[in-house]
């Protein structure tokens, strides 16, 4: 009998290792510009706001790509699905390395944005090639590598603006790997078939994509057009009747987007918000943290005047380093003592992470120190929530339902990333720096999101029973089947 802690079988080694470094991949494209956002602002001549859509587009794209490329890959399988998502980054990393204008460069960046659906379809295809704690361990595996890639984004950015500076070459670096990630998919991932019928619910996902681009406009424009401004809450208003109107659509159509009865189970709920917070707490981390090292003493009162080069490989290198090391130790750690377990462990890590920042962030080795903790929160919780979803959804519906988590920790991101404007903005005097104050409120919202996984994790899901599969992975599909079969009666 196999070990709880075996690997994925050999005959799963090739696809795990090609969807690994599309994970990466995934990871890395939407977080490269956060290091060189005052060179696009600069060589393309627009103002710090505008090279701010840069990050803003993508996340757009992948809200409204996600949910209907998950569904479609249930219907029609995960590798076309991935080949698709990967040539479209491909060819948008391309397009930004060329843009001439500011215009042709977001939209570049907008098909990068099918970079979110990668993880979700890339479980798909697992749900296809293991299973039972082998599964477990390769999708926390692959899940990992999200917060890996993450991380290497902004070093590798960091590190080419350097040596290169200017935004084409990191992006013709993008469509390099890109590229790679396609021919690894290509050669080493099997064709299979799709688990079972049906057809994309077309107005479904119009409402969906209509109603989220609602919400995340005005998340986006809330910190300079004003969170009170006609436009702000006019959007917020549509959003709200927009959504409501897929939720009545949705609960009549007979093959659905998004299976409200589905949504709705506990476990499910939990995981979406689960994952909505590790979102969160990713962007405060990233974004608090660049904004302390880059701060000039002088003028700020804190901070050390870092540039691009120093915050990528002193501040954030070793948290990129810690994600890669927690990645297969959350499979370990989902397999042996459960999802609960693991997401408790990453609230810890984190919680103690923000509360160092909070109270203590005056010396580079405070803050390279709380950047691991906060690095080991993140991979652990991107690892254990695809086990949380595996035992509760069935197998015809893997692609939607982590296609609508990895779309919660989207829309928490960008919440998060409104959070960090605000609180900018709010302790900013006159055209100086932000107080110090500001990194304070950061950091201490961050301990609180840590805190909300842990309380979330802990009373909010089920430890797993004696005699079953603490992962979740194992469970049998058909029970989850059954068990939506009678939600529905």
């Amino acid at each position: 009998m196999p070990s709880h802690l075996d690997p994925p079988p050999a005959r799963a080694g090739r696809p795990l290792f090609a969807l690994c470094f599309a994970g990466v991949v995934a990871g890395a494209v939407p977080a490269v510009v956060i290091p060189v956002l005052p060179d696009i602002s600069e060589q393309l001549g627009v103002s710090a706001g505008t090279a701010n859509w840069a990050v803003t587009a993508g996340l757009l794209t992948s809200a409204i790509t996600v949910p209907v490329l998950g569904r479609i890959a249930d219907l029609r399988g995960g590798r076309g699905v991935l080949l698709w998502c990967l040539s479209v980054l491909t060819a948008g990393a391309v397009l930004s390395a060329l843009a001439p204008s500011v215009w042709l460069f977001l939209l570049g960046r907008a098909l990068q944005g099918t970079a979110g659906a990668v993880f979700p379809l890339a479980v798909t295809v697992l749900h296809q090639e293991t299973t039972g704690h082998r599964r477990t361990s390769a999708v926390a595996l692959v899940s990992g590598t999200l917060a890996v890639g993450g991380g290497t984004g902004p070093v590798a950015a960091g590190l080419l603006n350097s040596a290169r500076p200017g935004y084409q070459t990191l992006f013709w670096c993008c469509a390099a790997v890109s590229a790679l990630a396609v021919l690894l998919v290509v050669f080493l991932v099997p064709r299979r078939e799709a688990f079972g019928g049906g057809r994309v619910d077309i107005a479904g996902a119009a409402l969906l994509g209509a109603g989220l681009l609602l919400v995340l406009l005005p998340l986006s424009l809330g910190a300079s057009a004003g969170w009170t401004s006609p436009l702000v809450v006019g959007a917020f208003a549509a959003a709200a009747a927009v959504l409501g109107a897929f939720v009545r659509v949705e609960r009549r159509h007979p093959d659905p987007l998004l299976d409200m009865e589905l949504v709705r189970r506990r476990p499910i709920m939990v995981a979406n918000l689960l994952s909505a917070l590790v979102g969160a707490v990713m962007i405060v981390a990233t974004l608090g943290l660049t904004h302390l090292v880059r701060g000039e003493p002088r003028e700020a009162g804190y901070g050390f005047g870092a540039s691009a080069l120093t915050t990528a490989v002193v501040y954030l290198l070793p948290s990129t380093v810690a994600s890669m090391i927690a990645a297969p130790v959350g499979g370990r750690l989902v397999i042996r003592f459960g999802s609960r377990f693991t997401l408790v462990a990453a609230a810890l890590a984190g919680t103690g992470g923000f509360t160092a920042l909070t109270f203590a962030h005056d010396r580079p080795y405070q803050v390279a120190v709380a950047g691991i903790a906060l690095g080991v929160m993140v991979s652990l919780g991107y690892a254990a929530l695809p086990a949380v979803l595996a035992g509760a959804v069935p197998a015809a519906r893997t692609g939607t339902a982590n296609s609508a988590n990895a779309l919660a920790r989207w829309i928490g991101g960008a919440v998060a990333g409104s959070l960090v404007a605000v609180v900018l903005a709010a302790f900013t005097t006159g055209d100086g720096p932000p107080h110090e104050n500001a990194v304070v409120v950061l950091f201490g919202a961050g301990a609180l999101a840590a805190v909300a996984v842990g309380l979330l994790a802990r009373f909010g899901l089920s430890a797993p029973a004696a005699g079953t599969d603490a992962g979740g992975a194992g469970t049998d599909v058909t029970d989850a089947e059954s068990r939506l079969s009678a939600d529905r009666r």
